[in-house]
């Protein structure tokens, strides 16, 4: 069965995507998420004696609120409302790390505390293994750069998660698919996923590396991951009223010629973590819009950086001007979101969750 797995972090607007576009997954579209930091139930200060909660006036309020706690480990709540937002579809989750390098960013991350605890192994595995409470969650080992487990540690791992799950992933970057070779095609089964994620690189320079893939001895699935469009790129890099080039999606239609089980990609959004300063609200507005019958996404693209997200309005504009070509049977969700547009033309996380929308639900188009 082909499958294609869009790959989402936990942020706002794509937690958004996964809640709206639920009905959309199947054993055939099964969202992998990249946890990059946790939700918690709030908890409130109560008092000793009275067992009533403590209430305090805050500076410029009227009325007293309870005064809220610290979150703790205890009142994590990430997978609960994971699982809320899919309705008992499946989802595939990344407890997300990353090295030092890896995004070459020059600005401070935001709200990512978590994936930084992550590069300890011990706590690492310790919150994969409680995947298992959830039935309709399946958990993924990553193996990247920085971020190799030993063979004995990965080997008791695929155990340890095999006890709760009735179905278990490995991501693996396409360098060290050798180095873990003959565990994977010993352990995995027919109820498990291999993925091979060859990050950012185009997929004809790595011919060799999916020959390999293809010929890998292993009655579990294989899926390609790719992430096309690169983070170098900025909004006013991209062509205006054309399909862009700088997105190249060819691992969406290669992957069958090495007879592989199915790809995955990031929908159009760019492989990034959120950092602090932003872009003070200036910058191009750029909206990209998925074909699947040219496998392309079409670029609008407003180049006054000053208009910031003013500069939607033109891109919405343009948009509608092309509903013969970019929805000529008037069934997109995201065009239709376009459509009633009215006065308020969203911002850069708006039309980030447009662009993801619009690819998902494309790729159920045969």
């Amino acid at each position: 069965m082909e499958m294609y797995i869009p790959i989402m972090k936990n942020r706002k607007e794509e937690l958004k995507v996964i809640e709206n576009m639920k009905d959309y997954f199947n054993e055939s579209m099964i969202p992998l998420i990249e946890i990059i930091r946790d939700e918690y139930m709030t908890q409130y200060k109560i008092d000793d004696v009275t067992k009533e909660y403590v209430y305090e006036l805050k500076s410029g309020n009227k009325k007293k609120t309870r005064i809220k706690l610290e979150p703790e480990e205890k009142d994590i709540i990430t997978l609960v409302k994971i699982q809320d937002r899919l309705n008992e579809k499946k989802a595939f989750i990344d407890f997300f790390r990353f090295s030092k390098n890896e995004y070459n960013s020059k600005e401070a991350f935001s709200g990512i505390e978590l994936s930084f605890k992550l590069r300890e192994y011990d706590y690492y595995k310790k919150r994969i293994l409680k995947v298992g409470k959830f039935t309709n969650l399946i958990p993924v080992i990553s193996i990247k750069k920085d971020f190799k487990i030993s063979e004995h540690d990965f080997t008791k791992l695929i155990y340890d998660l095999r006890r709760d799950n009735s179905s278990i992933a490995v991501r693996i970057t396409d360098n060290y698919l050798d180095d873990y070779l003959e565990i994977l095609e010993k352990h995995l089964t027919q109820m498990d996923y291999i993925m091979l994620d060859i990050r950012n690189q185009h997929v004809d320079s790595k011919f060799i590396e999916l020959e390999d893939f293809q010929d890998m001895e292993t009655d579990a699935k294989k899926i390609l991951l790719n992430s096309p469009r690169s983070r170098n790129y900025k909004n006013g890099d991209y062509e205006n009223l054309s399909y862009t080039k700088k997105i190249d999606n060819k691992v969406a239609r290669i992957y069958s010629k090495y007879k592989l089980d199915g790809f995955g990609d990031f929908g159009g959004l760019k492989d990034d973590l959120p950092v602090k300063s932003g872009g003070n609200g200036s910058g191009a507005a750029l909206g990209l819009i998925y074909c699947k019958e040219e496998n392309a996404f079409y670029s609008i693209v407003n180049y006054d950086t000053n208009m910031g997200v003013k500069g939607y309005e033109y891109v919405r504009n343009e948009i509608l001007k092309r509903l013969s070509l970019l929805d000529n049977k008037g069934d997109c969700i995201a065009l239709k979101r376009i459509k009633n547009m009215e006065g308020k033309y969203g911002n850069w996380g708006t039309w980030n969750n447009l662009a993801l929308t619009r690819y998902i639900q494309q790729q159920v188009k045969k």
